[in-house]
């Protein structure tokens, strides 16, 4: 993926201003230690908590961050070392030189490692504002798990990335149309 600086999008080392994914956000220890929850890292196991809500700013902004401490990545805990995190991939600052998914929402999966340890991350999705990805067999429960992008804010400093994650059929089955998201669950 070219959504950060380990993807090497522009095939040197000396140029580009564009930061690591989401994952790899979580794995380095400049905001809290290495893979350690602090306040721009969260933590989530969405089969302990179904339903959660956050507003996400970019890391290329998350020293302006003063006021509400909203976090950079979510780690979205699987049970296993596969996990997924997100991030708001703001094209500002030392990230302005993206390539893929500028100002856009990135859901990132590890294949190993936990988010601890060297793993290789892939792509799963970029999103904007009403848009939605879906698991439909997460983690091998059997039950969807969906990330929602409710809001992305420009107009602010620091730009904001409100989203929901929800996981469970139960959550799932929407009983009015204003209930239901875009994916078919």
């Amino acid at each position: 993926d070219h959504t950060g600086m380990m993807g090497n999008p522009l095939y040197h080392d000396e140029i580009g201003k564009m930061c690591f994914n989401a994952a790899k956000n979580w794995q380095i220890s400049w905001y809290g230690g290495v893979g350690d929850e602090s306040m721009y890292k969260v933590k989530v196991d969405p089969q302990e908590t179904p339903l959660s809500s956050f507003t996400l700013v970019g890391i290329g902004e998350f020293d302006k961050n003063t006021n509400d401490k909203h976090p950079v990545v979510v780690k979205i805990e699987t049970g296993t070392n596969k996990d997924y995190f997100i991030g708001f991939n703001r094209a500002v600052g030392p990230n302005a030189q993206n390539v893929e998914a500028d100002n856009e929402v990135t859901i990132v999966q590890v294949n190993g490692g936990n988010g601890l340890d060297y793993g290789q991350s892939y792509l799963k999705a970029h999103l904007l504002s009403d848009e939605v990805y879906t698991e439909n067999n997460f983690a091998n429960t059997g039950e969807p798990l969906s990330i929602k992008v409710n809001s992305i804010d420009l107009s602010t400093e620091p730009a904001t990335a409100g989203i929901n994650i929800m996981f469970g059929s139960d959550l799932h089955e929407c009983r009015i149309d204003s209930d239901c998201f875009d994916d078919g669950v």
